[in-house]
């Protein structure tokens, strides 16, 4: 299990590496066309943002994945340490459920809005807008995909078991 979710995390990375790349060619290019040629390209500007998006979005899941999300830790210290334990294993299960459910809600209500956006088209680069918003339930996906590993953890050490491969937990990259 450990191998798949390794694979997912490294193709996920090298996509947004991969965006990233695109995305300063492509700047390089606008600029040198702009100030150089003085004929900056209708297209670079949509290329940039696509790319932007995307890379913006998927790695969300990446943070899911390493645990690097934004979180609330002050909250801990408001528990006595009698009960800490358990409240802070309470709300560690309800974070879970939360981005469970807003990778769902993402994936459902962007692909919704995907398809509204079909018929529209991007001036610059004339690919339909739902170009750009596709990567709404794209993200939702692979945020899904980081956070069920999560989630099988999570639901194992209820129970008390260890999952080959992950003795020492996910590992904090």
């Amino acid at each position: 299990m450990k191998k798949f979710y390794d694979f997912i995390y490294w193709l996920f990375m090298t996509f947004c590496k991969m965006l990233f790349i695109l995305s300063i060619c492509t700047t390089s290019y606008v600029v040198f066309c702009r100030y150089i040629l003085s004929k900056t390209p209708r297209w670079g500007e949509q290329a940039i943002l696509i790319c932007m998006v995307y890379m913006a979005l998927i790695s969300a899941s990446l943070a899911i994945r390493t645990d690097k999300h934004i979180r609330v830790v002050l909250i801990q210290y408001v528990f006595p340490s009698s009960v800490r334990e358990k409240a802070m294993s309470i709300l560690h299960g309800l974070s879970q459920i939360s981005i469970f459910a807003f990778s769902l809600f993402m994936i459902i209500y962007g692909f919704q809005f995907t398809q509204l956006m079909m018929k529209s088209r991007m001036s610059g680069l004339g690919v339909p807008n739902s170009v750009l918003y596709a990567s709404v339930p794209a993200a939702g996906v692979c945020m899904l995909l980081m956070q069920s590993e999560r989630f099988i953890l999570f639901a194992s050490k209820l129970m008390g078991k260890t999952i080959p491969g992950y003795e020492n937990g996910l590992s904090k990259e």
